[in-house]
């Protein structure tokens, strides 16, 4: 006895917090209409016969008392939301038998009693699985033209009862299908959205940690590196306290563009900056080779790849000499000739490993006892991509 439950009145805030607009009449009207308190309302056409044959004041004290016992077993059986949460077997079940108890009770008193069959039908089709729904129906379906023909209800009355009780419950059949549906599509939508979510918090963890670990490691070198010179050479000193406040605003507006989701690097800022960092760590670089052409997407996890390899070599390696050769194949390789041995995977590796592989690419780490060499590789850019160029 119900149409598709697919609405539900607004709120003043939607899941996220933000106003809604208020519902108009007609939507408010709507949204009643698919509660299934609603339905009461059919409970009039019981008391059709009426026009035409008085009750006497039996007839109508048992029919008042039928109808009001009535109401409030059928109120239990769909408390809450039946149509989201699930109807209650025991309290459905209850509230059928007694629904056909006076569907048949109440055939000799003036009244359509016929009228209960119909809401019995229509509690069934609450019930789960779909199967166990249709076969009740259909069963005190059958029962009910059973009992009416024995107990000698017209024809008429018992056709049409019968006819309503069909079109009813299949309607209601349907709109709890309908509502499963909607449910599984918004539990959907939120696990979507979770999911995003994480994803997006997993990215700006990222790009923090390869903004943040570089500079970081970048700022503490080259503040160490100040303190021993300002005795020394006070103006070398003083150059290298001007690079870390440079260092310190570009970092910060870095953090800012990656929070945002705007953050972009190339090979040769990378590149730039490794020079730099390098030099303060009293590390020397060898470059070999010049970068490949590259898309944008390409450049960026190259260059962020990049300067994870550098910090770790700063950070950990102990080494000299660090070498970067841009391979004729278009391989990246990175080694060092400091501390091999065992490798920690650490937040770092594992990011740059991710970002090679999301464009198809692959990486390499080798670990012996005179340094670390990673390879990173990714594939040609194909006619069409978009190119980024070289800065003169």
């Amino acid at each position: 006895m119900a149409s598709d439950p697919l609405y539900k009145p607004d709120s003043p805030a939607d899941d996220t917090g933000a106003e809604t607009t208020a519902p108009s009449r007609a939507q408010r009207l709507r949204g009643l209409s698919e509660t299934p308190a609603f339905y009461l309302i059919y409970l009039v056409f019981y008391f059709t016969p009426w026009f035409f044959q008085l009750p006497g004041m039996r007839d109508a004290l048992i029919s008042f008392a039928a109808v009001g016992s009535f109401i409030p077993v059928y109120l239990y059986a769909n408390a809450g939301d039946p149509y989201r949460e699930g109807v209650k077997p025991r309290r459905v079940l209850m509230a059928t038998a007694y629904a056909s108890f006076l569907s048949l009770a109440l055939i000799p008193v003036v009244g359509m009693s016929g009228n209960f069959h119909i809401f019995a039908v229509t509690l069934l089709a609450g019930l789960r699985p779909q199967k166990l729904a249709l076969l009740a129906m259909a069963g005190l379906s059958a029962f009910y033209m059973v009992a009416s023909w024995l107990l000698d209800v017209t024809l008429f009355e018992l056709v049409l009862s019968q006819f309503i009780a069909v079109m009813a419950g299949m309607a209601t059949l349907a709109g709890y299908e309908s509502a499963q549906r909607v449910t599984v599509r918004e539990r959907n939508l939120r696990m979507e959205a979770e999911l995003a979510a994480l994803r997006e918090r997993e990215r700006i963890a990222q790009d923090l940690h390869d903004l943040l670990g570089h500079t970081l490691t970048t700022i503490a070198v080259k503040s160490e590196l100040a303190a021993r010179l300002l005795d020394a050479d006070a103006d070398r000193a003083r150059s290298e306290i001007i690079e870390i406040r440079d260092a310190a605003r570009i970092t910060l507006k870095d953090v800012r563009a990656a929070v945002a989701g705007m953050h972009v690097t190339t090979v040769h800022q990378e590149l730039s900056r490794a020079r730099s960092a390098l030099s303060a760590a009293d590390i020397r670089l060898v470059v070999e080779g010049e970068p490949p052409e590259l898309d944008q997407a390409a450049h960026a996890a190259l260059g962020l790849a990049l300067r994870e390899a550098i910090t770790n070599i700063i950070r950990h390696s102990g080494a000299e000499t660090a070498h970067i050769r841009f391979a004729p194949e278009g391989a990246l390789i990175i080694e060092d000739d400091g501390q091999g041995g065992a490798l920690n995977a650490g937040t770092g590796l594992m990011g740059m490993r991710r970002r090679i592989e999301s464009l198809g690419g692959e990486m390499q780490i080798e670990s012996r006892d005179s340094g670390v060499r990673v390879t990173l590789s990714l594939p040609p850019t194909q006619p069409g991509q978009e190119r980024l160029e070289t800065p003169s």
